[in-house]
């Protein structure tokens, strides 16, 4: 028996059923979206994969679930509108009829965003403080944001269920919102919403708890985490196993997708997107630049 025989094998992820476990990982495809809905390009993207035999794609790296979350700098599909769900049900017709299956990532980015990408908004932070590497101001949110923001999670989850989709995974990784509430380092409050583990794990099970209001125990539905974020005063790999764990203890989410490092600093962003001068580094570290499922 190959080492390699598991790859082929079905894999389970709540009623989900996929065929092997080859799976493309979210990204941001960038170039495939027109006003935030998945063109023919973005479709036949996907559907090339599909019909190369793979089991599962994460399409819409960084989806926004708020219009105050922008997405049009690079060119992300817009959850924050029903304007999306027969795109989304043509993305995954596409993906069916080769025996595929599609899911996509949704998020809130928080500061770690541009104010330029459309609308103009004001970006958000637990305590308003400016993210290095896109450097936008931003406000500190305030409670009913934080509750209203918690709605959009669930009602962008509806939207991928409505529009034919297989799961969604939610994006806890990378210093977006999520997990700038997880943070010491930018979450300074003293509310319910900072401080203690418990109050710093709040938003992110706040959103759990909405997204399986809104769309059921049945369908799929995961966090995309950092391993470990790979900063001198950032969570490290106990805190995220720490964190995983007390997630996982809730019983509402099917499937942990990690990634090493965090984002929001110029180093910790080569460790997960190097360009192409990057120096390669050593097989015992590429860890820090692969998701394991």
């Amino acid at each position: 028996m190959s080492q390699f025989d598991a790859i082929f094998q079905p894999l389970a992820i709540n009623k989900l059923t996929i065929r092997n476990r080859v799976i493309s990982t979210a990204h941001a495809e960038v170039y495939a979206t027109e006003n935030g809905m998945p063109t023919e390009r973005y479709i036949k993207y996907y559907e090339e994969k599909a019909k190369g035999g793979i089991g599962l794609c994460v399409c819409g790296g960084s989806s926004p679930v708020s219009i105050d979350s922008p997405q049009h700098w690079w060119s992300s599909v817009n959850m924050s509108t029903d304007d999306v769900i027969p795109h989304l049900q043509n993305l995954a017709d596409a993906m069916h009829k080769h025996g595929a299956h599609i899911m996509i990532q949704i998020t809130h980015m928080g500061r770690r965003s541009r104010w330029d990408g459309g609308n103009w908004p004001t970006l958000m932070s637990p305590s308003g403080i400016r993210e290095p590497v896109h450097r936008a101001t931003c406000k500190t949110i305030e409670p009913e944001e934080i509750w209203r923001i918690i709605g959009d999670f669930a009602k962008a989850t509806k939207r991928a269920k409505d529009g034919g989709l297989d799961g969604v995974e939610l994006s806890f990784a990378h210093q977006h919102l999520v997990d700038q509430f997880w943070s010491p380092r930018v979450n300074k409050r003293t509310d319910e919403w900072g401080g203690s583990f418990e109050n710093r794990m709040r938003f992110g099970t706040e959103v759990l708890k909405a997204v399986r209001e809104a769309v059921g125990p049945d369908f799929a539905v995961g966090i995309r985490m950092t391993g470990d974020e790979f900063h001198p005063d950032g969570l490290n790999q106990d805190d995220m196993k720490e964190i995983a764990a007390y997630y996982d203890s809730l019983g509402m989410i099917d499937f942990f997708s990690i990634v090493g490092s965090g984002c929001d600093t110029h180093n910790t962003l080569a460790n997960v997107i190097p360009n192409m001068t990057y120096p390669p580094e050593p097989l015992s570290t590429w860890r820090r630049a692969s998701a394991v499922w």
